[in-house]
């Protein structure tokens, strides 16, 4: 009896884990996109911008960098995020290399923010 409940625990834990695997994506590679949405705090004028994985645009002032996205469905809800760099082009200071460098969350973008007198720039969605 015994080794009939470790077996079913092992079967259901294997399970899982194979279901769990199925429900986090992690898009890295050069055909998939990344939206974010770069607002002006001046003209309070919204730009959507789509850019692919591992390409290098200038947006603006600034020139943007994303790694990956990881799309995360195990919650019950959808959590996107993204390994974003973003540098500043119009600042020609040696002293800062990147303006963001870190995660950045579509359901909270207020974890990870970018600090811009001018732009609010977030994560809308990864495909």
């Amino acid at each position: 009896m015994a080794a009939k409940v470790i077996f079913l625990f092992l079967f259901f834990f294997n399970f899982s884990k194979v279901f769990a695997n199925d429900q986090i994506k992690i898009l890295d590679k050069d055909q998939n996109t990344a939206e974010i949405k770069i607002i002006d705090k001046i003209t309070s004028r919204l730009n959507e911008v789509k850019l692919n994985i591992k390409t290098v645009k200038k947006v603006k002032d600034f020139e943007i960098y994303i790694e990956k996205c990881v799309v995360d469905e195990r919650k019950g809800f959808r959590e996107t995020s993204a390994l974003i760099q973003i540098k500043d082009i119009k600042n020609k200071t040696k002293d800062k290399v990147f303006l963001f460098n870190d995660w950045m969350f579509a359901t909270n973008p207020a974890v990870n923010e970018i600090e811009h007198p001018n732009y609010d720039i977030w994560l809308s969605k990864c495909s």
